[in-house]
């Protein structure tokens, strides 16, 4: 008891609440109904108008709240990875929590605003920079509700999250003035479920004759890359892949580095690859390593690239894609191109090279383009491919790194949200699982249970208009780092007019 009294007599207890409700709300036990109360705490704590010490410790609570809860099983990938994730995080909420706090003071009547903005820049500039991770947008919470995710076809996942911090403020709010808030919440939640309700309901969607397969062949990942095993993971892949080819399909999906070898630059397994999408009559596309020699020009005198490519059923191999998005320590060590000692640090990465462009394939006169991995997590490239009018999406990853954890699922569920973005259905094939096809109202059309081997099929669905989102919001959120900007430089202005004024009474 005195430890509970002591706790909540500090700067902690409502930063770490806050923290721990937006964590549990991302886990896979159904709870993500939390994130509606998950900002309260937080309104709390800046209510109280704190100082920097008490922001400086509020931001480091949060942090180690929120990655101990639901960011715990980066530690099974890499562990120097996630105590790295307790500073990074740390520093990012003292900036957001710094300036929510002085705006929070500042301007009073528009502390709503001030979070918004704030909070929503956070989420987005995620995107960028050599460590971008965008995993913290509270939008995913909402994966088990999937009326209330369709509203992404309108603003993304970043409209998600401002409705959720909208329905915070609001039962925030409750406290002062109980009946005006309650009306304005009922209406938001009436016009967010009623326009789920409405587009799940009247969305047009077309099905095709073209079928797609998915192999999960449950490669352990301390077999993978074992040259004892190679012949085991051959066998599996012809097993399940002839398998599959008997339900007729027109493409058959491999997941990411599905092969343990440079495939395109081993003849053997190059031919074997080409002969058995021959055999079956079928495409066959798969994610692979790649690398290419280019001399002097690179520390190493070799680019390695996570890659992807499609051999089809003529044995035509088409040109490759590399992945453009890699993650941050486990595949690349940041800032490579601006300190070159870098390259000699090896903490397990591979140190892959960053593709440039995005790679266009077809099946039956329908256009689909690759991602790997975590590239799921960035509707900058979803959209993009659906600009340029792709008809589906292929993602294709391992995940056995992350075992039967939460990882797994957090990484899965975003194939959900790219789905109604886009309105595209996405076909995506793990290795150890979760391998989903999604259809382009972000259903779960067929799903994988984890380390499962088996195949599963679903023929094309097509919508062929283009969401709102892709034709004129993918960069709107852009509006809130505006904004904030705003705030940031009245909040200066405003500073540096009562110094002046205040040195004008002392003269």
């Amino acid at each position: 008891m005195k430890f509970v009294d002591f706790f909540r007599k500090t700067d902690f207890y409502k930063p770490a609440l806050a923290a721990f409700l937006l964590g549990v709300s991302r886990l896979p036990i159904h709870l993500g109904f939390l994130v509606f109360f998950g900002f309260i705490p937080l309104f709390s704590f800046f209510d109280d108008l704190p100082k920097t010490k008490q922001i400086l410790k509020a931001a480091i609570v949060f942090a180690v709240t929120y990655t101990l809860v639901s960011l715990h099983w980066i530690s099974l990938v890499t562990l120097g990875g996630f105590f790295g994730l307790f500073f990074l995080f740390s520093l990012y909420f003292f900036i957001v929590f710094f300036f929510i706090s002085k705006g929070w003071k500042t301007f009073p009547q528009i502390r709503f605003l001030i979070f918004l903005c704030f909070w929503m820049s956070f989420e987005f500039l995620q995107n960028f920079g050599e460590f971008r991770f965008p995993w913290f947008n509270v939008g995913y919470s909402l994966a088990d509700y999937l009326s209330f995710i369709q509203p992404a076809e309108i603003g993304g996942i970043y409209l998600l999250s401002a409705l959720i911090i909208s329905v915070n403020f609001l039962i925030r709010k409750m406290k002062n003035d109980f009946k005006k808030n309650f009306i304005f919440l009922c209406c938001l939640i009436l016009l967010w479920a009623g326009f789920g309700f409405f587009r799940l309901k009247t969305i047009t969607l077309k099905a095709t004759d073209t079928k797609i397969s998915l192999v999960q062949s449950s490669i352990p990942q301390k077999m993978k890359w074992e040259s004892t095993f190679k012949d085991t993971t051959i066998n599996r892949y012809i097993k399940f892949t002839k398998l599959a080819a008997m339900q007729k399909p027109d493409l058959i999906i491999w997941p990411e580095s599905a092969l343990p070898v440079y495939t395109l630059k081993n003849r053997t397994y190059r031919d074997f690859v080409k002969d058995l999408a021959q055999e079956i009559d079928a495409d066959i596309f798969l994610g692979m390593p790649h690398y290419k020699f280019v001399g002097d020009a690179h520390p190493n005198r070799y680019e390695f690239y996570n890659s992807a490519t499609l051999f089809d059923k003529t044995g035509k191999v088409h040109p490759y894609y590399i992945k453009n998005f890699v993650v941050p320590f486990g595949e690349r060590m940041p800032f490579l191109k601006y300190l070159p000692f870098l390259w000699s640090v090896h903490l397990g990465q591979a140190n892959w090279e960053y593709g440039k462009e995005q790679t266009f394939y077809q099946v039956n006169n329908y256009t689909y383009s690759p991602l790997i991995c975590f590239e799921i997590a960035f509707e900058e490239l979803t959209t993009k491919m659906a600009k340029h009018g792709v008809d589906f999406i292929v993602n294709i990853t391992n995940d056995a790194w992350f075992y039967h954890s939460a990882g797994t699922y957090q990484h899965a569920v975003m194939t959900k949200f790219r789905a109604v973005e886009t309105r595209r259905m996405i076909y995506r094939c793990a290795n150890t699982g979760y391998s989903l096809i999604v259809s382009p109202t972000g259903e779960v059309l067929q799903q994988t249970e984890l380390f499962e081997q088996t195949t599963i099929n679903q023929n094309l669905i097509i919508y062929d208009k283009k969401s709102f989102f892709t034709k004129f919001f993918p960069q709107y959120p852009f509006v809130f780092v505006l904004g904030a900007g705003i705030m940031l430089v009245w909040m200066m202005m405003k500073k540096l007019f009562a110094a002046k004024t205040r040195r004008r009474k002392e003269a």
